[in-house]
């Protein structure tokens, strides 16, 4: 080989590693082996160093900070040019928060694996649907896998709720047009139908995500962290204080108070025999 053609073969090796972070991919675009790759880094200081500068710059490039805006850089996506190699899909792998010690680096999708084209899948079914279930069989992942994968890519998450309040219009206006066309078919078809749904499911849907489209309510299905025995002990102590004074209370006392107890609820009698009638008393 000679030294202009092995020049080459660096520049484009290099090129590659600054903008993927992978030293396989890196070899295979500029044509050349792994093992030319650890020849040239072992023997050549220049050369080795040029490559950690260049995978140190690919990790800057792809990993995102938790205060920036939403970018590219928010989601798992590869930069323009790095969407396949040789028919298969990439990725950005590694990249989580500030990136942390992880190594970030562009590399092959591996099987059941959160890519740009699943996320597509999964976001136009939960457009559909408003069904993170449902969106999820539709690719053919769990659950969880996709609240982890919207945790650890912002971008992601910004189409999720994006998603989420399309399909909620769409159902909320399903529901609207179903009440006002009782007893009449629509005049044109949907623009994209969704799945058959009774206006239970409906409802419910709405009501699951009311919270985070309509900001009503609260969140459903929030876990909230059960209370220490410090945090709980302040409430158990006037409660059995309560408890200990009322078994200590004279017979006199305990009748004083079933009075005042009577007194305080004949207002809420009364009423209620008002609204009722003079025929249903």
């Amino acid at each position: 080989m000679s030294a202009k053609t092995s020049q080459a073969r660096r520049a484009a090796f290099l090129k590659a590693l600054e903008e993927t972070g992978n030293q396989t991919l890196s070899a295979e675009r500029a044509k050349v082996s792994r093992s030319w790759v650890q020849l040239h880094r072992s023997t050549d200081p220049a050369f080795d160093a040029a490559c950690k500068a260049a995978i140190a710059t690919a990790k800057a490039s792809l990993t995102w900070a938790p205060d920036q805006a939403w970018g590219a850089r928010g989601s798992n996506k590869p930069p323009g040019g790095w969407g396949h190699l040789d028919g298969e899909e990439l990725v950005v792998r590694g990249s989580g928060g500030s990136g942390g010690g992880r190594r970030v680096q562009i590399a092959r999708a591996r099987l059941h694996q959160w890519t740009p084209r699943v996320e597509d899948r999964f976001l136009a079914t939960l457009a559909a649907t408003c069904n993170v279930k449902a969106a999820c069989a539709e690719v053919g992942l769990s659950q969880a896998s996709a609240y982890l994968h919207r945790e650890r890519w912002p971008g992601f998450a910004r189409r999720w709720g994006e998603a989420i309040a399309v399909g909620y219009a769409r159902i909320e206006e399903a529901l609207t047009q179903n009440g006002e066309n009782l007893f009449s078919s629509l005049g044109l078809p949907p623009e994209a139908p969704m799945p058959p749904m009774s206006v239970e499911q409906a409802i419910h849907i709405l009501h699951m995500h009311k919270n985070e489209v309509k900001e009503l309510g609260g969140r459903p299905g929030r876990w909230r962290r059960p209370r220490t025995l410090d945090e709980v002990r302040p409430s158990l102590l006037r409660k059995l204080a309560a408890v200990v004074h009322g078994l200590g209370l004279s017979a006199a006392d305990k009748a004083k108070d079933r009075r005042a107890y009577a007194a305080r609820r004949r207002p809420l009698a009364q009423h209620r025999a008002a609204r009722a009638g003079p025929g249903r008393r």
